[in-house]
């Protein structure tokens, strides 16, 4: 895989993690789950953002905010 194609699959990681990270951040300010399902989403969107963290540092190149 070439250089230029692996910073685009780890886009699409990036991207496909922090959009799930929005998905659970929704779910828990719409306050429809209990306590024990907010939990599990807690822990989901914190082990996502780790694995972006971990991408992000092991990766070169500088990173930019798109609006």
């Amino acid at each position: 895989m070439a250089g230029g194609d692996l910073s685009v699959a780890h886009d699409s990681v990036i991207h496909d993690r922090l959009s799930r990270v929005e998905e659970i951040i929704e779910q828990l300010d719409a306050d429809e789950c209990d306590l024990e399902e907010g939990t599990r989403l807690h822990e989901e969107g914190q082990e996502l953002l780790a694995e972006v963290r971990e991408i992000l540092a092991n990766g070169r190149g500088d990173v930019v905010e798109i609006e």
